[in-house]
């Protein structure tokens, strides 16, 4: 039955891609402003899941978004067919945050200039993924740094906490921080963007 649901949901995204819609209003749609799938239209438990994170990271809970397929139901991404969120599947939150933003920017940009001893070799290929890259979208993506960033060691507890609760059931939660509102609407904005152009040229099913 969830899975008629998320064909339906799949489609709707096709869809509205294929449309002349805007952009801006997809992005809202289908990140920003629903309910994430993941909680099964119970807006009271998603409101609640975030207050407990918001506490332990000390995030306003407004700052706090479920993305990926864990929001939609299914990936983004047409080279993975639009797959179907997943027992597996991980929990892709997006934090706005300029103040931990800049204190994980500044940390990353004194190690790629000073020092760069005691960090293994994927470390240091994610640091310099975001100074070529996702530093320019007003991104962190801590997935591979998090445990050298600052403030790590207080994220990786409340994220291990919080993977404990319903309905994450112990998935493992990955997090961006993004430098403000508009650099996470920016940057999916590219994102969609760029598979509108791929269905437009027939890269993607129908």
């Amino acid at each position: 039955m969830m899975l008629d649901r998320v064909e339906i949901l799949q489609q709707e995204f096709i869809n509205d891609l294929a449309e002349d819609k805007s952009l801006s209003f997809l992005v809202s749609k289908w990140i920003l402003d629903r309910i994430p799938y993941i909680f099964f239209d119970n807006n009271e438990q998603c409101i609640e899941w975030k207050e407990m994170l918001s506490r332990n990271i000390n995030i306003d809970s407004k700052a706090i978004i479920i993305a990926g397929s864990a929001c939609s139901g299914f990936s983004f991404n047409p080279f993975k067919d639009y797959r179907f969120f997943r027992e597996e599947s991980d929990i892709d939150i997006a934090v706005i945050s300029n103040n931990y933003f800049q204190e994980a920017w500044h940390y990353m940009r004194n190690m790629s200039i000073r020092h760069r001893y005691g960090i293994s070799g994927m470390q240091r290929t994610a640091i310099d993924e975001h100074k070529n890259q996702l530093i320019y979208w007003g991104v962190i993506d801590t997935e591979k740094i998090l445990e050298i960033l600052p403030f790590g060691r207080e994220w990786i507890l409340a994220l291990t906490d919080l993977s404990q609760q319903a309905p994450i059931d112990g998935r493992e939660i990955k997090i961006r921080i993004y430098k403000d509102f508009e650099s996470l609407r920016d940057y999916h904005i590219y994102n969609f963007r760029k598979l509108k152009e791929q269905l437009m040229e027939g890269g993607t099913r129908t």
